[in-house]
């Protein structure tokens, strides 16, 4: 009987191991993700952007199949390739296809109430990219990061989180910055 208590204290230690190296593997991913996105800010053209944040969306993706969360990756996965063809031929019939894409991809995979988060921040994601007031696409952002905040959260991915916040709060940095702006070039044609 000690035998066999031991054989599978030895199992269960080589699953426990393997899963704390997937987990390892996929907090990794989403730092080189957080830093690419992160990196996508400081470029200066709007296709560069969006290249390096498809290079993110890639790394999440990856990381949240290391996970086991095959949902959310197949929805980064539709982010990824948004993030590209923006980049290549940004056109707005685009939003559509892609709308249809993650709305194809829930139907397809919806196995909880969990995978309604990454579907509604992919659809907000994809409206906010097509929109042409930036208030509308910070919102649209906003909206969808704090979606992503939760999910990361539920399925606890630490780096994850974080990433999404730091998003959220460059965005709202953003928009205090455009704000003050506004007003200031508002007051500067009241003075004169």
């Amino acid at each position: 009987m000690a035998y066999d208590s031991n054989r599978y204290l030895s199992a269960a230690g080589n699953i426990l191991s393997e899963l704390s190296v997937f987990f390892l593997a996929s907090q990794l991913l989403a730092a080189v993700a957080f830093a690419s996105g992160i990196f996508a800010f400081w470029q200066q053209q709007r296709s560069a952007m969006l290249k390096f944040w498809f290079i993110s969306a890639l790394l999440n993706a990856s990381h949240f199949a290391l996970l086991g969360q095959y949902e959310a990756a197949l929805f980064v996965g539709l982010t990824a390739i948004r993030f590209l063809v923006a980049a290549i031929q940004p056109r707005r019939h685009w939003m559509l296809l892609f709308m249809a894409g993650a709305t194809f991809i829930l139907l397809a995979s919806y196995s909880s109430p969990l995978n309604l988060l990454p579907y509604a921040a992919a659809m907000l994601g994809t409206y906010g990219s097509f929109q042409t007031r930036l208030g509308r696409v910070r919102l649209c952002m906003a909206m969808g990061a704090s979606c992503w905040i939760i999910h990361n959260i539920l399925v606890g991915s630490p780096v994850a989180v974080l990433m999404e916040l730091a998003f959220l709060l460059s965005n709202l940095v953003g928009f205090i910055r455009a704000r003050r702006l506004a007003a200031n070039l508002a007051g500067g044609n009241q003075a004169g």
